[in-house]
């Protein structure tokens, strides 16, 4: 969710960072291009590599992109979270795909691979309502915030 929940807070970023709409456009494209090209070599990480290391090295990822978007102070470092996330998240996307390939029976297959559809989906369209929401109340930090405690939450849950 937090790939789009940022969309809305442009006009922020801009003020806050003095950049330009040009760059900015980098919050959102940075995540996407870093989720293909990680999409492109999961078979290669699943092929090194556990289930549940992968799970955890996913998270980890993400969480640290998290946490450098939480106290950044220059545009550049906000990137860099950006693209950790982007790294945790294409991680996570594919891990889930594989785990329901590998571990639901054939007669519901179907019905999974479209729960797992459905909650990307999901996240993608509700993303700018959530970073609305939270902007206007707080500021656009607390979005990365929220997503750290859940991040975190994920990793204990996934883990056990």
């Amino acid at each position: 969710m937090d790939e789009t929940a940022t969309t809305v807070t442009f006009p922020t970023l801009i003020k806050e960072f003095s950049i330009t709409t040009d760059q900015v456009q980098w919050v959102n494209t940075l995540v996407l291009l870093v989720i293909a090209n990680i999409v492109l070599i999961s078979s290669q990480i699943r092929l090194r590599i556990s289930t549940k290391q992968i799970f955890i090295l996913g998270v980890l990822l993400f969480t640290l992109g998290l946490i450098i978007d939480i106290f950044s102070p220059r545009f550049d470092l906000l990137l860099l979270g950006r693209a950790l996330q982007g790294v945790g998240t294409g991680i996570g996307l594919t891990l889930m795909y594989n785990i329901i390939l590998a571990e639901v029976p054939k007669e519901k297959l179907g019905f999974m691979m479209g729960i797992g559809t459905m909650i990307t989906a999901c996240a993608v369209a509700l993303g700018p309502v959530f970073g609305g929401m939270i902007t206007d109340a707080l500021n656009w930090r607390w979005i990365f915030i929220i997503s750290l405690f859940l991040s975190i939450l994920s990793l204990f849950t996934g883990s056990y």
